[in-house]
């Protein structure tokens, strides 16, 4: 397994000085979608001028953009997703994360059914642009006290498995994994279509080594299921200097690659 932080450039220095391998930025900032292409091309400039690597993107869709309910605006999502994929393709991208938990928040009224269809709507909308520039979108789970809609593992595979493209992966979060009570056997099950982690303790939300947190339930299903490869912190940080953030990947090192 190696390590990454969610993070702007102000962890870059500290990061890669305290060992982990890349950051995962917010689509906005690295890839700035609704800007035009001057403004993406002096932001590249920074991003290839930092001493770590991003990898990976969180935070797809403005909340504004509404994905579910009678008002959903998927063509202009798609447009902005759109956008994204290629531009973060250009930067070495792996992985641009639909999280998005209100964007993708079914109405109240609105049947949880035909909501979930227009959100395999919209990622079926992106998912060739996904496949042809080679970045893959990763459905995250998150908890129910921020959205409605895939707040489960299976219910994320579920819809991956529905729109059926190469390019179009889960992400497991370990922090809304532990929340909603999730099951190891979700994790497991759906292995194949895993392509990154998140991770926070429960209690806060914080970096691990922050406040007590076991995290052996979420690192043992995540061996059984043969995933092996990125896993991001996507939390706050008690001490980010360069020693702080050598203890949090010293924990992180002993808990997945033992």
């Amino acid at each position: 397994m190696i390590f990454g932080i969610c993070s702007g450039p102000e962890l870059a220095n500290a990061a890669a000085e305290a060992g982990f391998d890349y950051l995962d930025a917010t689509v906005e900032w690295a890839v700035c979608p609704k800007e035009p292409d001057p403004v993406f091309q002096a932001r590249s400039l920074e991003i290839f001028s930092l001493p770590i690597a991003i990898r990976n993107l969180t935070c797809l869709l403005p909340g504004d953009y509404a994905l579910c309910g009678p008002e959903a605006m998927t063509e202009k999502a798609i447009h902005y997703t759109s956008t994204a994929l290629r531009r973060a393709a250009t930067l070495g991208i792996r992985t641009v994360t639909f999280g998005s938990g209100w964007s993708r928040k079914s109405p109240d009224g609105w049947p949880l059914e035909k909501a979930f269809e227009q959100l395999t709507a919209f990622v079926r909308g992106v998912a060739p642009v996904a496949e042809l520039v080679g970045v893959t979108l990763v459905v995250e789970n998150l908890r129910a006290a921020e959205t409605n809609m895939l707040n489960t593992v299976d219910e994320c595979a579920r819809l991956v498995r529905a729109v059926d493209s190469p390019a179009v992966r889960i992400l497991v979060d370990g922090y809304h994994w532990a929340t909603e009570q999730d099951s190891p056997e979700a994790i497991i099950r759906n292995g194949d279509l895993i392509r990154n982690l998140h991770l926070a303790t429960t209690a806060q939300r914080k970096a691990p080594g922050d406040e007590p947190c076991d995290f052996t339930p979420f690192a043992d299903a995540v061996r059984a299921s043969g995933y092996n490869d990125t896993l991001s912190i996507e939390s706050s940080i008690d001490d980010k200097s360069p020693a702080g953030l050598r203890k949090i990947y010293t924990i992180l090192n002993d808990t997945f690659n033992r």
